[in-house]
């Protein structure tokens, strides 16, 4: 308790002083030092923490001021009642009662306290309370010194240690092992007691009994979960020890997490076989809108950031190759489960286009790579990384993944469920889907669902009970802190795609094993480009990891890019990724035969048609694995064939190629799922 007396001493402002007047609010200090006068308000001086007095007054504390509120019922009435006898014997009248009021003759303050005392005791006795004076004394003391609370007795305010009478080395022995459960096998608390008690046998430590160390085991374990899930222990012990707080960002853009995670879900892979896919996306924090998501069948690459980083920039239509996929995807798809051109536009055209100003990512390599931050540093976007192995500083990303799961990946055929205990019996059997299938119906139910969705993180200060979609929050934020809208180009799109270096052959350009070719090339043909190292005299070459039918040369001449398709890919029954190219060469590779075109397109289009079911993609690995398998060469037409009603089988080079369009799974369109 701070006060301040005239003629007082104090330090204030890193100088002593004395106040040397008083006129009203305001106080009259003398600088010991200089003689200097000061005026100072009495407020401004007690709360400044630089106010210090010299000799500070002795005042009452008021530690004890809210003891009452920590007793039992019958104890705090028993202190009420203790204090009415107390106050009587101290200042004559009971405590409560009006100004005025005339004392008893026993208890004026004309007599001595030991008077007092004694017709106090007597009263006491007369009605049961025996009580001696001694006794008496001593709370009349404990009242001077610590007021109404000094009254209460001693062992209903004790605190009671963690341990107890435990030696304190014993109990930070029993510490130590419950820390040290949390990335450690799910175990009994008999383990952490017998480890304890071998340890401490080492120091020389007195044990208690196991009865003592299983409630101290009871008090320490908190919600820690050290004889829990392992996987809840590790949540737990990944919370900050800070204090939490919560990011609000104002506008759009100001804040983006970026994070990846496993799907709960399996899709068939290019080689027939079914496996987990990755999701990477980057989600802003103030309207909670998914800017880009990419899926990928491993485990996300450098690339990978650097393209999420394009397409959350560029709309989707802008994006080359998207169309091409979209309309692949709807032909293999069941009726109903993609909705036609117009309907997908008018959902995306809805979808807000943001540009991030920060980011927030962990610090995988991919995000600390130099793919990724030298295309931030470019769009000038600044990089925040957060600490290692704490999802909690990316919670908005983390409850997104979430969401996903219950409002879109568990309708799809290969759920396999957040953790083992609620897997399914053979999920990887139930897969249906293909890794470009999913990715077109994840894209849709992010704008057509996901962005008309109400979120409850999402509230407007003149409608606070209100969920507001991701999309009205945009528009209500917007309306504060416009954003200047800007998107993408096609050439800066490009830029962003990861980059080779290639010569342009008198054929076009080979590109890992596929020839590219344009008209634009003719000026080139066999010419340097004339660029220094790294480049050689080779041309810049940018392409999409997801749609390899075309790649783009950068033409530095003439400051644009030139677009070669793969010269097979009018015979392409859909865009195909670099997964599908790297599955169809190692398809060839195990029938031993080589890779001409004709080969490598007929393959292609097998992994893109062929069929999905369990059996099927069994009795297709067989069929690849067996070089007996594969029919007798037949004459080799001009043309590429109508579809075959039969099983596509792989075929030599010199065969037609024979491509069969299976009649797929049933579906359920996605966009009236509800979570």
């Amino acid at each position: 308790m701070k006060s301040v007396r005239l003629f007082d001493f104090i330090q204030f402002d890193g100088g002593s002083w004395q106040v040397v007047a008083q006129d009203g609010p305001e106080l009259a200090l003398k600088n010991l030092a200089t003689n200097r006068i000061r005026r100072v308000r009495v407020a401004d001086l007690l709360i400044d923490d630089s106010y210090l007095p010299d000799d500070p007054p002795a005042l009452p504390s008021l530690d004890n001021a809210a003891a009452l509120e920590r007793l039992s019922p019958g104890a705090r009435d028993w202190v009420m009642s203790l204090h009415r006898h107390v106050h009587e014997v101290l200042h004559g009248i009971p405590p409560g009662s009006p100004p005025g009021t005339n004392p008893k003759p026993e208890y004026d303050l004309a007599n001595p306290l030991q008077v007092r005392i004694e017709a106090k005791l007597t009263e006491l006795a007369a009605r049961g309370m025996a009580m001696t004076e001694r006794t008496m004394f001593r709370h009349i003391a404990d009242y001077r010194a610590h007021g109404i609370g000094g009254l209460a007795d001693g062992r209903a305010t004790r605190e009671v240690r963690l341990a107890g009478r435990t030696d304190p080395r014993v109990l930070a022995l029993v510490e130590a092992e419950v820390s040290g459960q949390k990335d450690a096998s799910t175990g009994t608390r008999s383990r952490v007691i017998a480890r304890v008690r071998a340890v401490a046998a080492k120091a020389d430590l007195a044990v208690p009994s196991d009865a003592t160390l299983y409630r101290i085991l009871k008090k320490i374990e908190g919600s820690r979960h050290p004889f829990g899930n392992a996987t809840t222990r590790r949540t737990q012990g990944n919370r900050p020890d800070r204090p939490w707080g919560r990011q609000a960002p104002s506008r759009p853009g100001e804040l983006v997490e970026i994070d990846s995670t496993p799907m709960d879900l399996m899709v068939v892979y290019p080689d027939g076989s079914s496996g987990r896919v990755d999701l990477t996306v980057a989600l802003d924090i103030a309207t909670r809108t998914p800017l880009a998501a990419i899926l990928r069948p491993v485990a996300t690459k450098a690339v990978d950031a650097a393209v999420l980083l394009a397409r959350a920039m560029t709309p989707l239509p802008m994006q080359p190759g998207w169309d091409a996929s979209l309309s692949y995807t709807r032909s293999v798809l069941p009726p109903g489960m993609l909705p036609g051109d117009e309907e997908v536009r008018a959902a995306i055209a809805a979808k807000p286009v943001i540009v991030p100003e920060s980011i927030t990512v962990d610090r995988g390599k991919v995000f600390v790579g130099s793919t990724f931050t030298a295309a931030c540093e470019r769009l000038q976007i600044s990089i925040t990384k957060a600490a290692p192995r704490t999802p909690t500083d990316k919670p908005h990303v983390e409850r997104f993944f979430a969401g996903v799961n219950t409002g879109f990946t568990q309708y799809l055929a290969g759920y396999t469920g957040p953790n083992v205990v609620r897997r399914g019996k053979a999920p990887a059997a139930e897969a249906s889907f293909t890794l470009a299938e999913v990715q077109n119906l994840l894209d849709w139910w992010l704008v057509a669902v996901w962005q008309n969705r109400p979120h409850r993180g999402l509230r407007h200060p003149a409608m606070p009970k209100k969920d507001l979609t991701p999309n009205e929050a945009f528009a209500a934020l917007s309306s504060v802190a416009p954003q200047v809208p800007v998107a993408l180009s096609r050439d800066d799109y490009l830029a962003l795609l990861p980059m080779e270096w290639r010569r342009i052959q008198p054929y076009g350009i080979n590109f890992h094993g596929l020839h590219y070719d344009n008209p634009g090339f003719h000026p080139y043909r066999g010419v340097p480009s004339g660029l220094p190292s790294p480049a050689d005299g080779r041309w810049e070459v940018r392409y999409d990891p997801y749609r390899l039918q075309s790649i783009y040369v950068r033409d530095h001449e003439k400051g644009q890019w030139i677009e070669a398709k793969w010269t097979l890919s009018t015979h392409l029954v859909g865009p195909f990724s670099r997964d599908v190219l790297a599955a169809a060469k190692k398809a060839i590779d195990r029938r031993g035969g080589t890779v001409p075109g004709g080969d490598l397109l007929a393959e292609i289009n097998r992994i893109l048609t062929a069929p999905t079911g369990r059996a099927e993609r069994q009795a297709a690995q067989r069929t690849h694995a067996t070089p007996s398998a594969v029919p007798e060469p037949a004459a080799a037409p001009d043309a590429i064939t109508e579809p075959a009603a039969t099983e596509p089988t792989p075929i030599p080079a010199a065969d037609p190629v024979i491509i069969e369009f299976p009649r797929r799974r049933h579906g359920q369109r996605i966009d009236l799922l509800e979570d």
